[in-house]
Protein backbone atom coordinates (compact mmCIF):
# COMPACT_ATOMS: atom_id res chain seq x y z
CA UNK A 1 0.00 0.00 0.00
CA UNK A 2 1.41 3.36 -1.05
CA UNK A 3 0.91 6.13 1.46
CA UNK A 4 2.11 9.62 0.63
CA UNK A 5 2.60 12.02 3.52
CA UNK A 6 1.23 15.45 2.56
CA UNK A 7 2.94 18.70 3.36
CA UNK A 8 1.75 20.54 6.43
CA UNK A 9 0.54 23.90 5.18
CA UNK A 10 0.84 25.37 1.71
CA UNK A 11 3.86 26.53 -0.22
CA UNK A 12 4.02 30.31 -0.39
CA UNK A 13 5.40 31.91 -3.55
CA UNK A 14 7.96 34.67 -2.89
CA UNK A 15 8.90 37.63 -5.09
CA UNK A 16 12.47 37.69 -3.76
CA UNK A 17 14.73 35.94 -1.31
CA UNK A 18 17.92 37.18 0.36
CA UNK A 19 20.12 34.12 0.80
CA UNK A 20 22.91 33.43 3.27
CA UNK A 21 25.52 34.08 0.54
CA UNK A 22 24.48 37.74 0.53
CA UNK A 23 22.66 37.62 -2.81
CA UNK A 24 19.05 38.60 -3.30
CA UNK A 25 17.35 36.33 -5.83
CA UNK A 26 14.20 37.00 -7.87
CA UNK A 27 12.26 34.87 -10.36
CA UNK A 28 13.90 35.51 -13.74
CA UNK A 29 17.40 35.87 -12.25
CA UNK A 30 20.20 33.52 -13.25
CA UNK A 31 21.69 31.17 -10.68
CA UNK A 32 25.08 29.45 -11.03
CA UNK A 33 25.35 25.78 -10.14
CA UNK A 34 28.63 24.66 -8.54
CA UNK A 35 29.72 21.06 -8.01
CA UNK A 36 27.59 18.23 -6.69
CA UNK A 37 28.22 17.31 -3.07
CA UNK A 38 27.48 13.58 -3.33
CA UNK A 39 30.45 11.16 -3.46
CA UNK A 40 29.69 10.38 -7.13
CA UNK A 41 29.66 14.10 -8.04
CA UNK A 42 25.87 14.29 -8.35
CA UNK A 43 23.77 16.82 -6.46
CA UNK A 44 22.07 16.26 -3.12
CA UNK A 45 20.13 19.53 -2.91
CA UNK A 46 19.19 19.92 -6.58
CA UNK A 47 16.58 17.44 -7.76
CA UNK A 48 14.21 16.82 -10.61
CA UNK A 49 10.89 18.38 -9.66
CA UNK A 50 8.58 15.52 -8.75
CA UNK A 51 5.11 15.42 -10.15
CA UNK A 52 3.87 13.33 -7.22
CA UNK A 53 2.48 15.01 -4.11
CA UNK A 54 4.27 14.57 -0.81
CA UNK A 55 7.46 15.63 0.88
CA UNK A 56 10.67 16.03 -1.12
CA UNK A 57 13.13 13.14 -1.14
CA UNK A 58 16.68 14.48 -0.85
CA UNK A 59 18.81 11.59 0.39
CA UNK A 60 20.40 9.45 -2.30
CA UNK A 61 17.36 9.62 -4.54
CA UNK A 62 17.34 8.72 -8.21
CA UNK A 63 15.87 12.19 -8.63
CA UNK A 64 19.15 13.91 -7.74
CA UNK A 65 20.47 16.17 -10.47
CA UNK A 66 23.35 14.71 -12.46
CA UNK A 67 26.90 16.06 -12.19
CA UNK A 68 26.67 17.32 -15.80
CA UNK A 69 24.82 20.38 -14.46
CA UNK A 70 28.03 21.58 -12.74
CA UNK A 71 29.30 25.01 -13.72
CA UNK A 72 26.18 26.04 -15.64
CA UNK A 73 23.75 28.94 -15.26
CA UNK A 74 19.98 28.46 -15.00
CA UNK A 75 16.99 30.78 -14.80
CA UNK A 76 14.96 30.84 -11.58
CA UNK A 77 11.31 30.23 -12.45
CA UNK A 78 9.80 30.30 -8.96
CA UNK A 79 10.83 30.87 -5.33
CA UNK A 80 8.76 29.03 -2.74
CA UNK A 81 8.66 28.90 1.04
CA UNK A 82 7.60 25.30 1.70
CA UNK A 83 6.64 23.71 4.99
CA UNK A 84 7.99 20.16 5.26
CA UNK A 85 6.20 17.31 7.02
CA UNK A 86 8.49 17.92 10.02
CA UNK A 87 7.09 21.45 10.30
CA UNK A 88 10.29 23.21 9.22
CA UNK A 89 10.27 25.83 6.48
CA UNK A 90 12.57 25.49 3.49
CA UNK A 91 13.18 27.92 0.67
CA UNK A 92 13.05 26.11 -2.66
CA UNK A 93 13.95 27.59 -6.05
CA UNK A 94 12.49 26.00 -9.17
CA UNK A 95 14.78 26.28 -12.20
CA UNK A 96 14.38 25.42 -15.85
CA UNK A 97 17.31 23.70 -17.53
CA UNK A 98 16.20 23.85 -21.13
CA UNK A 99 14.84 20.31 -21.19
CA UNK A 100 11.42 19.03 -20.24
CA UNK A 101 11.76 18.70 -16.46
CA UNK A 102 12.22 21.50 -13.99
CA UNK A 103 14.52 21.13 -11.00
CA UNK A 104 14.12 22.18 -7.38
CA UNK A 105 17.01 23.65 -5.38
CA UNK A 106 16.90 23.68 -1.57
CA UNK A 107 18.78 26.96 -1.69
CA UNK A 108 20.29 27.30 1.79
CA UNK A 109 21.51 23.70 1.83
CA UNK A 110 22.83 24.09 -1.73
CA UNK A 111 24.72 27.26 -0.77
CA UNK A 112 26.18 25.63 2.36
CA UNK A 113 27.44 22.65 0.32
CA UNK A 114 28.61 24.85 -2.60
CA UNK A 115 26.18 23.21 -5.01
CA UNK A 116 25.24 26.84 -5.78
CA UNK A 117 27.82 29.60 -6.15
CA UNK A 118 28.70 31.90 -4.62
CA UNK A 119 28.56 29.66 -1.59
CA UNK A 120 29.01 30.55 2.06
CA UNK A 121 31.91 29.75 4.31
CA UNK A 122 30.04 27.98 7.11
CA UNK A 123 32.56 29.10 9.76
CA UNK A 124 32.37 32.81 9.02
CA UNK A 125 29.10 33.05 7.09
CA UNK A 126 30.90 35.00 4.36
CA UNK A 127 30.94 34.31 0.67
CA UNK A 128 34.37 33.21 -0.52
CA UNK A 129 35.58 34.26 -3.94
CA UNK A 130 35.09 31.61 -6.58
CA UNK A 131 38.45 29.91 -7.00
CA UNK A 132 38.98 28.10 -10.29
CA UNK A 133 41.99 26.33 -8.77
CA UNK A 134 39.89 24.98 -5.88
CA UNK A 135 37.18 23.79 -8.27
CA UNK A 136 39.79 22.09 -10.45
CA UNK A 137 41.21 20.32 -7.38
CA UNK A 138 37.71 19.09 -6.48
CA UNK A 139 37.22 17.81 -10.01
CA UNK A 140 40.62 16.08 -9.97
CA UNK A 141 39.70 14.31 -6.70
CA UNK A 142 36.45 13.11 -8.29
CA UNK A 143 38.38 11.89 -11.33
CA UNK A 144 40.96 10.09 -9.20
CA UNK A 145 38.19 8.47 -7.13
CA UNK A 146 36.51 7.23 -10.31
CA UNK A 147 33.38 9.30 -9.67
CA UNK A 148 33.71 11.07 -13.02
CA UNK A 149 35.31 10.08 -16.32
CA UNK A 150 38.25 11.77 -18.02
CA UNK A 151 35.82 13.16 -20.61
CA UNK A 152 33.61 14.66 -17.88
CA UNK A 153 36.67 16.08 -16.12
CA UNK A 154 37.94 17.66 -19.36
CA UNK A 155 34.52 19.19 -20.12
CA UNK A 156 34.17 20.71 -16.63
CA UNK A 157 37.77 21.94 -16.69
CA UNK A 158 37.11 23.65 -20.02
CA UNK A 159 34.01 25.37 -18.55
CA UNK A 160 35.94 26.58 -15.50
CA UNK A 161 38.90 27.89 -17.48
CA UNK A 162 36.59 29.76 -19.87
CA UNK A 163 35.29 32.00 -17.04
Amino acid sequence: MLCLMPFIGVAQTLKEYRASNGKTYHPGDTIRVGLGSMPDGNFKYIQINELLPGPPRRNGSILNAHKDMSGSNYVIKKIKNETEASGTNKIVFTIKTGGLPTYDIWIEEAIASCEVTPCSDQKTGTSPKFSVADELLKLKKLLDAGAITQTEYDAQKKKLLAE
